[in-house]
């Protein structure tokens, strides 16, 4: 018929019995990321009946589907479908076609979901206009008190139980810079070639800027929180340190985890050989590289949203920057990157790319 409008299945809806500690008793619940909405599901049914439909449909073939595949009445049948196209489950085929197929045509369904999820995601204070709350701080406080009350917010340390730990130079025996020099050589200077291989002095300086603890803050209802020289969202902190150190004139080769607790280098048990590995853009021949990580869980267990993800990568953005301002006003080059063999690195530094996934790297070299 001319002008029948055809409908296909929403291809991004996913289905999730979890609701980030909102409910007591977890529903199912079905989330559709171009609505940025989550439904309740009165049945599972429903999801049989989605199955069904693989295809572009009339407005009458989907009630003759859902009729048959449910073993509805004409009317359910009818209203089922009705909700459905209202909810967004199913959509006019034209329009949700050419929004997603060439995403998906190139294997991109992931990064549009998690495009759609953050584009439009609404804010904390948006949220309070539509609620009981008076306020964002008293929503806040309320949410963390339900997430607290289902369970403990993850650890602020991350500790590995080795036999080898490497204690650093105190930060107060680190070379005095003041901040206006670092920020001058950073911008302006070259990396000063005379002051030869890495050290241990030199290396803790660069991490305890980095990754290090100046302080800690206790919180009623979020347990303790770490202060560090970086800024963080929440104070989380996230981004964890892990050195493979390949020439230091008083450190032994070896792949480490900073150990922030402690300030040291904990020596990690690893199979893997310890040869530098093949990096992208990079020129000169590192001393050593800091792999930069993300303990996702710290950043989640606060943010329960999508846009936690951004927040992950704001936090690493300050790593990175501190860690080349601070290399530099200590005579080394640096060099960050983003490309590289995710599996030889975690495999390397012996992280879980989905509990602590390596996001980016600093190679650091004696080379101006």
């Amino acid at each position: 018929m001319t002008g029948t409008v055809e409908y296909t299945r929403n291809g991004l809806l996913s289905v999730t019995t979890e609701q980030a500690g909102r409910t007591e008793e977890p529903s199912l619940l079905a989330a559709d990321p171009l609505a940025t909405r989550t439904f309740e599901l009165s049945s599972a049914e429903i999801l049989r009946g989605l199955d069904e439909i693989d295809g572009r449909y009339s407005r009458e073939d989907l009630e003759e589907t859902l009729l048959e595949t449910l073993d509805l009445s004409a009317d359910a049948a009818a209203d089922l479908v009705a909700d459905l196209i209202d909810a967004g489950f199913l959509r006019p085929a034209d329009r949700h076609g050419s929004r997603t197929a060439s995403w998906e045509a190139t294997g991109w369904r992931a990064a549009l979901a998690y495009h759609e999820y953050v584009r439009d995601y609404p804010f904390i204070d948006e949220a309070v206009e539509n609620s009981e709350y008076e306020g964002v701080e008293g929503m806040e406080t309320e949410l963390m008190r339900e997430y607290r009350a289902r369970e403990d917010p993850p650890a602020i340390y991350k500790d590995y139980d080795v036999d080898e730990r490497i204690e650093l130079p105190p930060i107060e025996d680190a070379e005095r810079v003041s901040v206006a020099d670092a920020l001058s050589t950073s911008l302006f200077g070259r990396a000063d070639s005379t002051r030869g291989a890495l050290d241990a002095r030199t290396l803790s300086a660069i991490l305890y800027f980095a990754f290090g603890e100046t302080g800690k803050l206790q919180t009623e209802h979020q347990g303790p929180k770490l202060r560090k020289p970086v800024p963080s969202g929440g104070a989380r902190h996230p981004t964890e340190g892990y050195v493979a150190v390949f020439e230091a004139t008083d450190l032994p080769a070896g792949i480490y985890h900073y150990s922030v607790r402690e300030h040291a280098l904990e020596r990690l048990p690893t199979d893997t050989d310890l040869t530098k590995p093949l990096l992208w853009g990079i020129d000169s021949d590192p001393a050593a590289l800091i792999g930069c990580t993300s303990v996702v869980e710290r950043s989640m267990w606060r943010y329960r949203e999508p846009r936690t993800y951004r927040v992950l990568l704001h936090d690493l953005g300050h790593v990175l920057e501190t860690l080349r301002i601070t290399a530099r006003a200590y005579g080394l080059s640096t060099m960050a990157g983003f490309k590289f063999d995710d599996e030889y690195l975690e495999d390397c530094f012996g992280v879980d790319h989905a509990e602590e996934p390596l996001l980016a790297y600093a190679a650091l070299s004696a080379d101006p």
